[in-house]
């Protein structure tokens, strides 16, 4: 291992935090650069009269094995809490309530008949014998099942049902992609959350506070983009508008587009990573002067997906009280995700048009809602969730297993790893024992 040498870290989001902080630990000089005014990437908090909106990334789970571990070490294992397990999922028109812990809620709460639960239930136990050992968030190791977009796979593997009532709308509810552009790894290493007994958590200062307390511990420096990666004979020259940086080793943790934008020299196979896509999709917050009543309740429930079949452009909504009981005081705030579709459609529209299409949405849901409005914030996320189509996951096996000590650009980000916060930070985590060892 070389320590104290100089390695520059591009990009504030969770990947590029968890690379520095792995690395700081481990004696290197590490500076992060931010083109932004803020850290934290996808993973927002803001605090408005009161209410506490996530308005990207929206839960944690406890077996994010790197994300959990780096909480404990932060000393705020305290503000670390296990969210309601009620979901609802809607089919003709109405709301079913199962609890993820519970496989016989699925047949009990009128989700699906016997026969639907029997074949899902059958289903998901022989994927968890073949993959319980598999790490959930480490996507390269999925390499095996990215053979097969997940829409087909499902028919074939559960029938029509689940795919239009279960993992069609997990896949949108979470990652707002189609099963018919997404390759069955996904969903199928989704399923092994089970092997892992998951709870869904969050942090009682919102999601955001995790990369704020991060980054207390590391040299960032905000408001500083970057604008060329150039790897030299003696290392690499990262250009920002006021100032050259030279570095033994980077760490080019940005989203695929862009690095794509910055990266001088990629191989092919590191420009076929950075020509990902990704989903889009808007985030409403929207903030009720008081407590919803009990006819109106949802029965404690604390997010439901919208099946396409049953949906015009919400995929999911949260009633956040319920992921923390402090979300928003004496009020309540309902957060809407919109599917991909919807939000590729919708991402750059007037925001009294985006609002006109939601609450006339989820007043199905939660009749008179318009009329209980504090105030409602959106988040237009164009660049939501890196697409994973066949062969995503085999690319990023390649690369991997091409990436020696050698190489003096180490790419991390989200489009390297699981659509989610704890696998972009795995990108992050191997990146920095790439360099770590160099």
């Amino acid at each position: 291992m070389m320590s104290d040498s100089k390695v520059i870290v591009v990009g504030a989001g969770i990947a590029g935090l968890v690379s520095a902080y792995e690395l700081n630990k481990h004696g290197h000089d590490v500076i992060v650069l931010e083109a932004s005014q803020r850290v934290g990437g996808r993973m927002i908090t803001d605090c408005s009269n009161g209410y506490l909106i996530d308005g990207g990334a929206q839960f944690l789970s406890n077996s994010y094995r790197i994300l959990s571990g780096i909480i404990e070490e932060l000393g705020i294992s305290s503000e670390y809490l296990e969210t309601n397990r009620s979901v609802g999922i809607v089919r003709h028109g109405r709301i079913h309530k199962f609890r993820y812990d519970n496989v016989f809620s699925l047949l009990t709460g009128g989700l699906l008949d016997f026969g639907e639960w029997l074949s899902l239930g059958i289903g998901s136990f022989r994927l968890l014998r073949k993959t319980n050992k598999l790490p959930i968030n480490d996507y390269s190791a999925w390499m095996e099942f990215d053979d097969e977009a997940a829409e087909s796979w499902s028919n074939g593997y559960y029938g029509n049902t689940i795919t239009e009532y279960f993992v069609e709308p997990l896949l949108e509810a979470f990652y707002f992609q189609s099963p018919s552009n997404t390759s069955r790894a996904l969903p199928i290493a989704i399923n092994a959350f089970g092997a892992h007994k998951a709870k869904t958590m969050t942090l009682a200062n919102g999601i955001g506070s995790l990369p704020e307390q991060m980054a207390k511990e590391l040299d960032v420096r905000l408001h500083t983009p970057v604008s060329n990666v150039l790897v030299t004979p003696d290392g690499v020259s990262v250009a920002a508008p006021s100032q050259r940086f030279e570095a033994d080793r980077v760490i080019l943790a940005t989203p695929a587009y862009v690095s794509k934008d910055i990266y001088s020299s990629p191989s092919t196979l590191e420009r076929k990573l950075l020509n990902t896509t990704y989903s889009s999709t808007v985030n409403i917050a929207i903030a009720l002067k008081s407590k919803l009543s009990k006819e109106m309740s949802l029965d404690d429930i604390y997010g439901v997906w919208v099946p396409r079949a049953e949906r015009k452009v919400i995929a999911a909504f949260t009633i956040e009280s319920r992921k923390e009981t402090n979300r928003a005081g004496s009020g309540e705030l309902v957060h809407v995700m919109l599917s991909g579709e919807a939000g590729k459609m919708m991402v750059e529209q007037d925001e009294s048009h985006i609002l006109q299409k939601v609450l006339a949405e989820i007043d199905r849901y939660i009749p008179g809602i318009s009329e209980k409005i504090a105030f409602t914030r959106v988040y237009r996320w164009k660049n939501a969730e890196p697409n994973s189509p066949v062969g995503r996951c085999k690319a990023v096996f390649e690369y991997r297993n091409g990436v020696t000590t050698r190489n003096k650009v180490v790419l991390a980000g989200d489009y390297l790893g699981m659509p989610f916060t704890e696998g972009a930070a795995e990108t992050g985590h191997w990146a920095a024992s790439i360099v770590n060892v160099a």
